[in-house]
């Protein structure tokens, strides 16, 4: 063999090495994905699904919730098929099911056995539900000292942003279910019950906001007016309301208990409102208009502390 066949041989045998270990070690770029059979997704997905949070999906999770948040995809209970919003999205229906799980996360939407949909929040046994834990929190933390001294209940469905029907429901399962004899707690003598602000940032608020009863009505009843019209804000804005909340109440919180130290005789009733704001910043919710729910009732309570409090606090 010449020397100039066996180059030519051996070059032949690095170019066929080479796309053996490209072959084997070839890795699709994201817009290859897109350009993929939807057969190919689908079997992926048959083998489980993990959440992916690169870039891509965040921003058609985005686009989703925005959707979902405005209405153009149908109302609570609304089941969300892949498929269908791939479609509507031109996106591949395994790039539609990453971005439901990111969603999911938040609780936009809700993840039932193998399909999505729209949390139906106003459905009254899901409100019956929700209103009968916040009572039974409420009585336990000492807002109520028992369940026979709870509110008229068109007075509890304003409180609770919860209908008739589903107070009823829920006022007649919390009257058959306590076992217990229910009594206010005594918290030890010297010690606040403000919500502790440990491993919680502290968030910045305007010059009053937490001595306005005027602000705190109005923060209140638009709160209410978005839960009534089902626009439920972004997960970003509630977690910061969330915030804001914690801050006003754990201010309010103080001002209570220096009005604790004057022994008056609004004390008491102060000290409950107080226990039943705290009682409804800790409940747990599932979906995120469940979390617009909770800050909403919150908003209501805190502007009536505030109101109690507003002729003898005096700010710090």
């Amino acid at each position: 063999m010449t020397t100039a066949k066996r180059l030519a041989y051996a070059v032949t045998l690095l170019g066929v090495l080479v796309a053996i270990i490209a072959a084997a070690t070839f890795q699709p770029r994201p817009s290859d994905r897109h350009s993929m059979p939807s057969s190919s997704h689908d079997h992926a997905a048959g083998h489980g699904l993990r959440t992916r949070t690169d870039q891509r999906y965040t921003a058609l999770a985005d686009e989703l919730d925005e959707r979902i948040r405005a209405g153009r995809l149908g109302t609570g209970g609304q089941i969300l098929d892949p498929t269908d919003l791939a479609g509507l999205t031109h996106r591949t229906p395994t790039a539609i099911r990453h971005a439901l799980q990111q969603l999911a996360l938040t609780g936009t939407v809700e993840h039932l056995e193998r399909q999505w949909c729209i949390p139906d929040d106003h459905d009254t046994i899901r409100a019956a539900r929700r209103a009968h834990h916040l009572l039974d929190a409420m009585i336990a933390a000492g807002g109520y000292p028992s369940a026979g001294s709870l509110p008229p209940a068109d007075q509890l469905a304003e409180t609770l942003l919860t209908p008739p029907d589903a107070i009823a429901l829920a006022l007649h399962t919390l009257t058959t279910t306590q076992a217990r004899q229910l009594s206010r707690p005594v918290a030890p003598e010297g010690r606040s019950s403000a919500p502790s602000r440990t491993g919680s940032r502290a968030v910045p608020l305007g010059a009053a906001t937490a001595w306005d009863p005027h602000a705190l009505r109005h923060l209140r009843d638009r709160a209410r007016e978005q839960w009534h019209l089902s626009h439920c804000p972004s997960h970003h804005t509630i977690t910061h309301t969330e915030k804001l909340q914690h801050n006003i109440l754990h201010r309010l919180s103080l001002a209570a208990d220096r009005l604790a130290a004057t022994s008056s005789a609004r004390c008491t009733a102060v000290r409950a409102t107080v226990d039943r704001a705290a009682a409804a910043r800790e409940t747990s919710v599932i979906s995120l208009g469940e979390r617009h729910w909770r800050s909403a009732v919150l908003a209501g309570i805190l502007a009536e502390l505030a109101d109690a409090l507003s002729p003898t606090s005096v700010r710090p």
